[in-house]
Formats: structure tokens, C-alpha cells, sequence
């Protein structure tokens, strides 16, 4: 008994110096200054406030898509971007997704893309009036520029038009074609992303580097973390709805049974939420947490994050506190649209329920509808796929690999202090459809805690707005 227990105190003080030694010289990077950022244009932030006034909206019925309005955003490119529309041909698929080529002087390297997208998504009309601002006024106070569409994602849209049309006036000549693409519907059917793909593929396009929107810099997520984090999306959730439908004969409300069909639903829908899937870390997830673990001031979390080979099952139950964290370890399942009932004094006779999934990288949409039934565990309850849309989760970009590294360098160009992370998109975008064509897909833009992405008071800092076109401008560069 005592050579047995000698041999678990050893064992144990063996663990313990791993750990301590790992946590103590786990420690954080040099400081690094950036570079002098250069000033905005003149008449960008005019340019920012007209487009964010022309009320681009991609309504969910295609027969009501606002045509005028998107033609005259058109318009108002052509017109305020000259030199691009002069010197970049522009090819226009399915009428407002656009696609300008600037030749680059070596024809044999695989171009990069720039992409963005220019429509937004409706301001309610019951909450205009909690707005501070105009939401398509295109207003610029207190150090912001304020409306619908400004973060998502004209703010792209805009600086790589302003950061092109900047160095074409400077004779600037790319060595690597650089192909600007912007979409028209990514905020309902993205149906202009996959035209242009399809287009691309059938002239055998393959593309070095896909930057669209995504990632950000975060000075909130990690509170015991000082330094701000830049997360680059590196891949995309998978996403599939499922219907639950369940069947009872209804009735008169004054006699009612014991069980309804909106009890049996309810239940479980219940059961559903009190079982989520099973989570895990994934390579990109445990990459981010290895990048930030030397950061944190919080000695525990750093010994957990710095030895994940005996601590990952409590890294994995503190990330799945909170939503924001709890969506990067595992497949989210949530209820999004509740059906039932015509009238007060009837008792229906069906009830269904929508229920959205966002699926970790290795499931499938098959695994989400095996949870679900086994989860539920009623047979009165029918699951069926939503048709409208669904998708596998997407490849994941090499975090060592040179389109990673060269947004990774552009950040520390623009960003003091900053730690680039990659992470996992809990969205989806346009880029998703890139991925086909490139191994180099990279979602991030140079925002510092946006505030009011598809609610209300969305808002760029012009600052912000300062650092993206910075941020493009040394993308471009970086082509020669």
C-alpha cells in the first residue's frame, strides 16, 4: 500500500510541475507598435454617409426587391469612384453583383479578392424611435458615422472602394490581379455570391486570398485580458432548420383534454433546450485560446489555458456559460418560430415549431436530426428538414498558411498591442461559397466592439473607419 501510494504522490507532483511549469513560462509577447496609420481620404466619410442614405434592403420575397434603389446606388459608385470604373472593367452578374479586375503585372500568380456586400437588413419600424440617430441618415456625431448598413458591411464595401481608387490616382500597379467583388443579397438568399462562383469556376478561377467580413477586434470578450484581440474567421458554421410538428384532435377550449398539442410541443421543445449537443474544442478554438493564454491576468484561467491536456473538460464548461462562447464548442439548437391555434376558444390541432441549427466543423445536418429525435423522444412529434436553406460546415483556413499570415501582418501594422487569433465563424457569409475556389479564405475587419449590427444604433467609429481603409490599402500594397 505504501509503494502504491509513493507512486501516486509521484505521479502527482510530476503533473503539478508540467503544469506549473507550463502556466509560469507561458508569458506574453513583446509589445509591438504599430505603424502611423495614414489619413482618411478626403470625401470618404461623404461617400460613407450617401451610401449609407440609398436603402439597399434584400427583402426576404424576391418580387419586392427594390430595384431603383439599387440601381442608384450603382450610380452613385460610378460616380464616386471614378478612376476604379475607368481603369477596372466591371462585370455585373444577375444584375447588381459586381465584379472590377485590376490586371496585376504578373499574370502567372493566383489572384486575391476583396469582397463585401452592400445590402442590409430592414430597420424595424417599432423601434426607429429608440435610435439616436436617423437609421438612414447617414449622420456623423460624436465621433461615429451612424446608420443602417455602416458595419454590415458597407464599411467594407466603402474603404476598398476608397483605398483603390487612392492608389490608382497614385499610379499604383499591382503585381498580383486584385478582383473586387461585391454582393447584392448576402443578408437574405446569397444567391449573388454563388453566381459569381459559378461564374468564376467556369473560367477555372482559383484565387491565393479571399478576404470578406467576419472577425474583429475585441477589447470586451476577455476582461482579464489587456490587450485588444483580433479574431480572424477562418471558417463557417454549418446551418440546416429543422420543422417539429405535432398532431392532436383539438376542440372546444371549454372542455379541454389533459394534454394538447401545444403541451406536446412545448415539452419538447423543452427537452431540446435542457440537452445540448456535445461540445468540444475544435483545431481553430484551441488555437485562439493557446494565443491568448499567455495574456490573461487571471492566474487559473492561464494554468487551465496553458495545459488543456489535463484541464479541457473545465476550459469547455466555462465557455459554455455564456452564448457568445458556448456557440464556438458546440452545435447550437434553438426554436425560432412558434406555430399554433387560429382563434382564443379553440383547441388546435397542430402545433409546429422551427428549430434553427448552427453546426460545429465534423457533424452534419443527419447528426442535428438524429440529436433532435433522440433528444425529443416522442412519436408524436414529426421532424421534418426546412428546405429553404441548409449547408455543411465549411472547410477551415491553415492558420500557417501565407493568406493567414499576411492579414495576420497587416493587423499588427495597424493595430498596437494586438493579439491575432484565429476563430470560428458562428455566421454565415458570402465567402462561405469561396471557399470552393480558395484555400485562403479569410473573414475579418478592422472594427473595434461594434456596437448595433442588425438592431438598433449601428454605428462606425470614425476611427474605425480610418483603420479599414488603412487596412485595404496595405492589403493592396502588399500585392506588389
Amino acid at each position: 500500500m505504501k509503494k502504491l501510494l509513493a507512486i501516486v504522490g509521484i505521479g502527482l507532483l510530476v503533473i503539478t510541475t508540467i503544469v506549473l511549469i507550463k502556466t509560469f513560462t507561458n508569458s506574453p509577447g513583446a509589445h509591438q507598435k504599430s505603424t502611423s496609420l495614414e489619413l482618411i481620404p478626403t470625401n470618404a466619410i461623404a461617400h460613407m454617409s450617401e451610401a449609407i442614405q440609398l436603402q439597399t434592403e434584400t427583402p426576404n420575397d424576391a418580387y419586392q426587391f427594390d430595384t431603383a434603389t439599387f440601381l442608384a446606388y450603382r450610380k452613385f459608385m460610378e460616380k464616386s469612384y471614378p478612376l476604379i470604373h475607368k481603369n477596372l472593367p466591371r462585370t455585373i452578374i444577375d444584375s447588381f453583383n459586381y465584379i472590377y479586375e485590376w490586371k496585376g503585372t504578373d499574370t502567372t500568380l493566383l489572384p486575391m479578392v476583396l469582397m463585401a456586400h452592400y445590402d442590409v437588413v430592414p430597420v424595424e419600424a417599432s423601434a426607429v424611435k429608440l435610435w439616436h440617430a436617423v437609421p438612414y441618415g447617414g449622420e456623423v456625431k460624436e465621433g461615429y458615422i451612424w446608420g443602417r448598413g455602416v458595419l454590415d458591411d458597407k464599411s467594407s464595401m466603402i474603404s476598398i472602394l476608397e483605398a483603390a481608387e487612392a492608389q490608382l490616382a497614385k499610379g499604383f500597379q499591382p503585381k498580383q490581379t486584385i478582383l473586387l467583388c461585391f454582393g447584392a443579397d448576402e443578408e437574405s438568399s446569397g444567391n449573388g455570391a454563388t453566381a459569381v462562383v459559378k461564374y468564376f469556376k467556369s473560367l477555372h478561377k482559383r484565387f491565393d486570398i479571399v478576404v470578406d467580413e467576419g472577425g474583429e477586434i475585441s477589447t470586451e470578450d476577455m476582461k482579464d485580458v489587456k490587450r485588444p484581440i483580433a479574431s480572424i474567421g477562418v471558417g463557417e458554421k454549418g446551418y440546416v432548420t429543422l420543422i417539429l410538428t405535432a398532431q392532436k384532435a383539438g376542440g372546444h377550449s371549454s372542455i379541454p383534454g389533459q394534454t394538447t398539442v401545444i403541451d406536446i410541443l412545448s415539452k419538447g421543445l423543452y427537452k431540446l433546450r435542457e440537452n445540448q449537443m456535445p461540445a468540444k474544442i475544435i483545431p481553430p478554438i484551441k488555437a485562439y485560446l493557446e494565443r491568448v493564454s499567455g495574456y490573461t491576468d487571471n492566474f487559473w484561467k492561464k494554468m487551465m489555458l496553458s495545459n488543456m491536456w489535463l484541464f479541457e473538460k473545465q476550459v469547455i464548461n466555462n465557455l459554455s456559460e455564456a452564448p457568445s462562447t458556448n456557440a464556438l464548442v458546440r452545435t447550437t439548437i434553438v426554436p425560432t418560430i412558434v406555430n399554433s391555434g387560429v382563434r382564443d376558444n379553440v383547441i388546435p390541432t397542430f402545433a409546429t415549431a422551427y428549430v434553427n441549427s448552427r453546426i460545429l466543423p465534423g457533424e452534419t445536418q443527419k447528426d442535428v436530426y438524429n440529436y433532435v429525435e433522440k433528444a425529443i423522444n416522442d412519436t408524436n412529434i414529426k421532424i421534418t428538414y426546412y428546405h429553404n436553406y441548409s449547408t455543411l460546415p465549411s472547410p477551415t483556413t491553415d492558420i500557417n498558411s501565407k493568406s493567414f499570415k499576411r492579414v495576420e501582418q497587416v493587423i499588427n501594422a495597424i493595430v498596437d498591442d494586438v493579439i491575432v487569433a484565429p476563430m470560428l465563424m458562428v455566421g454565415a457569409t458570402d465567402s462561405r461559397n469561396y471557399r470552393e475556389i480558395s484555400d485562403g479564405v479569410i473573414n475579418f475587419t478592422p472594427i473595434t466592439n461594434a456596437r448595433g449590427y442588425h438592431g438598433i444604433d449601428e454605428r462606425l467609429l470614425v476611427t474605425d473607419f480610418q483603420k479599414c481603409i488603412n487596412f485595404y490599402t496595405l492589403l493592396i500594397q502588399g500585392s506588389k
